[in-house]
């Protein structure tokens, strides 16, 4: 979602504006006042209600079924224009009824200051992204000015972003040719579509599925051949900031390098007003939100059950639960029980959940970012927007250390992305439309990216994952590992030493660091194993024994003997050259873990024996029994 919206004032665009309305549009007055759909209502019945007392309750609510979520059980029911809070009560008077809501809408917010985009030119921009990799140099950001909004330059700290090419070096994600594959992860990119005939997004959308209608609003229309084409633009850029072409030398680079999309146009371009004053942003309902959710998050299958795309493994949303009063004032809604259940869903089918965490400038919840699951525990990835110094931007929603809700932050202040080419005139795939924005929504895609190469880096360690479904290692789930991964190895302090803590819970995106992070879940009940033996030498022989080592029953045991001779196994023997003084080690590994312990011998005689064992839980040293052959007086000497 973005910082601050546009203000079209009346007497400049208001005819042009309404001129390309499109039929059937919804009235402003309408837009202006409420904050949900004024004809759509979304009913969850009590589990067991039959149909006939289904059907009882809609025709007491003048209700008709639109829609049905199967995932979680919710309809989505039309009812007369205007009658929402009526039908909502009479809903939530019926003992069948679970819950009943408006279909609320979710806001896109356009920057009040741009001063218009721009063609690349053909130009590589990958220094403009100082985000990715930041030395302190200069890049462009909007200044507002007497005369207007312009591009001004300005630098930030040295080492404040998310180590893109740090990243890249251990994975570039990987491009899905083939719909089904399941070990190519990729992302859905919710939105208000997307324009994949850019350079920058050539060859990157699996798909285009549009949830809104081709024609919806006031002036958004698109046609069956882009059905999730973006007129707002909002989409196009968060989707380049996933997956824009790297490396091409045009435009910008996307962190997700070769990750493939799925354009899900769930918001459309609309007028609000507050009677004086008209307002560009997205709608984006609910009902939108969650049917695009419900279809990212499970794989599509054709009449005779062939798969035919799967699953997303990122689900990726920069909207919130904004709406506009009469004044123009922007003010957060509730959460929607059917939005969080269909994220809770996604959740538990294996997906990331991301979501912009909003840009009110307090620490009030956001929806859908702020969805938890019916314990209370986070079911998306919320986050929220930095700077290039690492502070909090101005217009964020943060969180306190008491309250913990936004998960990460990224940058998201003068972020330059792509728009579509229509925006710069620009005839279709010949040169990159760019420009410079703020907001959460920005920041969020950089998580969802970076999302997709920690995925891309687990498949690529555990091949077998792709046949597995769903995808777990060693019983946890591939979604909470990538998501530990991405929290886990957050950046805790700033460029300049800032507690990243304060006002997040996890701190900075390092997609570095997380993808370095390749540590394998124990299993549950692990139990790690635990180096000791005892042994017993007569002269310069010496038999060894390590079965009261711990941990699985597949151990290997490696024996160093101290005179350059190495063996293995559980049991040994080993005849030494003649007298001295020698260090054996035992390590013990189970293939998750090592562990090691190491005692002294004093050989001196061939009629001398001695013996003792040695464990690691006293902390790999001393023997226990035969000291080793020395007597505790002298050893306490240093005479052995």
């Amino acid at each position: 979602m973005f910082y601050r919206l546009r203000v079209i004032l009346f007497a400049l665009c208001c005819g042009a504006v309404l001129s390309s309305a499109a039929a059937g549009a919804l009235s402003l007055s309408d837009l202006g006042l409420s904050p949900y759909a004024p004809d759509k209502v979304l009913v969850k019945f009590r589990p067991g209600v039959v149909a006939q007392a289904q059907l009882l309750a809609h025709q007491a609510a003048g209700g008709h079924v639109m829609d049905a979520f199967d995932s979680i059980g919710v309809q989505l029911i039309s009812v007369p224009s205007g009658s929402v809070p009526a039908a909502i009560s009479l809903y939530q008077s019926n003992p069948n009824v679970l819950y009943a809501e408006p279909d609320y809408y979710r806001l896109l917010r356009i920057p009040a200051e741009e001063p218009g985009p721009t063609p690349a030119g053909g130009g590589n921009y990958f220094n403009e992204q100082w985000y990715l990799h930041n030395e302190g140099q200069k890049h462009t950001y909007v200044q507002s000015t007497p005369i207007g909004s312009q591009l001004g330059t300005t630098q930030g700290s040295d080492g404040t972003d998310i180590n893109a090419p740090e990243a890249w070096d251990i994975s570039i994600g990987q491009r899905t040719v083939v719909a089904t594959a399941r070990g190519t992860p990729k992302v859905a990119v919710l939105d208000s579509g997307a324009d994949c005939n850019t350079l920058e997004l050539s060859g990157k959308c699996v798909e285009q599925v549009n949830l809104v209608g081709l024609s919806v609003g006031y002036f958004d229309y698109c046609t069956g051949s882009e059905p999730a084409c973006d007129n707002l633009g909002h989409g196009t850029f968060v989707s380049s900031e996933v997956a824009a072409n790297t490396d091409n030398g045009e435009g910008i680079a996307g962190i997700g390098w070769d990750t493939s999309l799925g354009i899900f146009k769930v918001c459309y371009q609309e007028l609000v007003t507050d009677y004086i004053n008209y307002f560009v942003v997205g709608l984006c309902p609910v009902s939108g939100s969650i049917a695009a959710i419900e279809h990212a998050s499970q794989d599509q299958l054709d009449g005779d059950g062939q798969l035919l795309r799967s699953r997303y493994s990122v689900i990726t949303m920069s909207y919130g639960s904004d709406f506009i009063d009469e004044q123009g004032n922007i003010y957060p809604t509730g959460p929607s029980n059917a939005e969080c259940e269909a994220i809770e869903s996604a959740w538990n089918n294996g997906v990331v959940v991301v979501a912009a965490a909003g840009n009110n400038g307090d620490t009030g919840r956001v929806y859908p970012a702020a969805c938890t699951d019916a314990a209370g525990e986070s079911t998306v990835i919320a986050v929220a927007a930095s700077d290039h110094h690492d502070d909090r931007a101005a217009f964020t929603t943060f969180s306190w250390p008491s309250d913990p809700w936004v998960s990460l932050s990224a940058p998201g202040e003068a972020i330059i992305g792509i728009l579509p080419d229509a925006q710069c005139g620009l005839a279709s795939g010949v040169d990159s439309c760019v420009d410079w924005w703020d907001g959460t929504s920005m920041a969020a895609p950089l998580v969802a990216g970076g999302a997709a190469l920690v995925w891309s880096d687990l498949h690529a360690d555990h091949p077998e994952l792709a046949q597995t479904m769903p995808c777990e290692l060693n019983a946890v789930p591939c979604n909470r590992l990538v998501r530990d991964r991405l929290q886990n190895n957050a950046a805790a302090l700033g460029a300049r030493g800032q507690n990243l803590r304060d006002w997040t819970r996890f701190g900075r995106l390092d997609v570095a660091a997380a993808l370095a992070d390749d540590g394998a879940p124990e299993p549950p009940g692990y139990v790690p194993p635990v180096a000791a033996f005892s042994y017993a030498c007569s002269g310069f022989t010496c038999a060894f024994n390590a079965e009261a080592s711990t941990g699985s029953e597949s151990l290997n045991y490696d024996w160093a003997f101290g005179d350059g001779v190495n063996v293995s196994g559980m049991t040994v023997q080993h005849e030494y050259a003649g007298k001295g003084s020698y260090t054996v080690t035992l390590t013990v590994d189970d293939g998750s873990q090592p562990s090691s312990v190491s005692t002294s011998l004093n050989l001196k005689r061939p009629n001398q024996t001695q013996s003792g064992s040695v464990s690691a839980d006293s902390g790999g040293g001393g023997d226990s029994g035969g000291n080793g052959g020395c007597p505790p007086k002298k050893k306490e000497r240093g005479q052995c």
